[in-house]
């Protein structure tokens, strides 16, 4: 029996090709979105948690969604130093977690609609 040989050429320029005709911006308007409201969700539950006297509202006011990768990433947490003593505790004060809970039901509803694109 002999043994055949196929050669394939044009891989690299299929590949290329592929990626060029993908569209992206289904995805990065749900970045987008799920960004902006876990961002409105952490503020929410920091307004409801700090409730003390010497509460400002810095923190809450420091949480911004930052994009990065094209749109294809979003970060969202507070800037303040302090804020881990708040959301973990110290032993001298209890947590007051806000971002943690805002992130659990926040990141199955983006992993929901995510799943929703690719049907």
């Amino acid at each position: 029996m002999l043994a055949k040989i196929v050669k394939i050429e044009g891989l690299d320029e299929l590949q290329a090709g592929l990626k060029g005709r993908m569209n992206l911006s289904p995805v990065i308007d749900v970045v987008k979105e799920h960004g902006a409201q876990l961002s409105s969700r952490t503020q929410s539950n920091m307004q409801a948690a700090y409730t003390h006297g010497y509460s400002t509202g810095r923190t809450r006011r420091s949480v911004k969604p930052i994009f990065s990768n094209a749109g294809m990433t979003v970060s969202v947490g507070p800037t303040t130093d302090y804020f881990p003593y708040l959301e973990y505790g110290t032993r001298f004060m209890n947590a007051m977690p806000t971002l943690k809970p805002a992130f659990d039901v926040q990141s199955q509803m983006f992993i929901n609609e995510l799943k929703r694109l690719m049907q």
